[in-house]
């Protein structure tokens, strides 16, 4: 048992002290005005926790809003990157094309030359 990070044995121990220090006779009062306290306490815990619960709902109806419509934008530009897409992908294809052309036209050009050694001194 962990009450507010305190253990049963320092629970009692601190019971033992406030016997000896309130007396016998006024720690029942005692006792009655700590429950009472710990009942306003709770109730206030409560009404906070209704009033954020409140709030925070309509934060959480503007923030679900907001991201509809972020995803209707999304999907509205999805559909008109469409056609681009599609234009770039047919631009890649006829570049890749015009590549492969030029380099089969460059290697059929690129035909091994003969080396020819110049002539030695005495040669003519």
């Amino acid at each position: 048992m962990n009450f507010f990070g305190i253990g049963l044995p320092e629970i009692i121990l601190i019971m033992v002290l406030a016997l000896i220090v309130v007396g016998p006779q006024r720690l029942p009062e005692l006792a009655g005005q700590l429950a009472r306290l710990v009942r306003q306490a709770r109730r206030y815990a409560g009404q906070v926790t209704s009033q954020l619960k409140y709030e925070l709902g309509d934060l959480t109806q503007e923030y679900d809003a907001l991201r509809q419509e972020v995803q209707q934008l999304r999907d509205e530009l999805r559909q008109q990157a469409k056609p681009l897409q599609k234009e770039l992908d047919a631009a890649r294809t006829d570049l890749k094309a015009a590549k492969e052309s030029v380099e089969k036209a460059t290697a059929g050009e690129e035909q091994p030359q003969e080396t020819t050694k110049p002539p030695a001194e005495g040669e003519s």
